[in-house]
């Protein structure tokens, strides 16, 4: 039986070995229940086109970085703040 899985589920697979940090990519592939083959040929044919530096956490953004979110962010309903979040 094939697993077929969607592109959303590839890239957000892809963006967390990339950011997986100390982790080994067996490890994340694990957590994922997906076979550690099939995430090495999601980041072979990704090549360059997802990179560790596309997705930053929010820890890591600079003291303006925080600051526009927060502008931003001030005053969103519940839902828009998700939606924010989100992307």
């Amino acid at each position: 039986m094939v697993i077929r899985y969607s592109e959303a589920f590839i890239e957000q697979a892809l963006v967390k070995v990339y950011s997986r940090g100390e982790r080994t990519v067996k490890s994340v592939a694990e957590e994922l229940n997906v076979n550690f083959h099939t995430v090495k040929n999601w980041m072979k044919e990704a090549g360059s086109g997802v990179s560790p530096v596309k997705e930053k956490r929010p820890q890591d953004w600079t003291p303006e970085q925080q600051l526009i979110a927060l502008h931003q962010t001030h005053g969103l309903s519940s839902e828009a703040l998700q939606t924010w979040c989100r992307e």
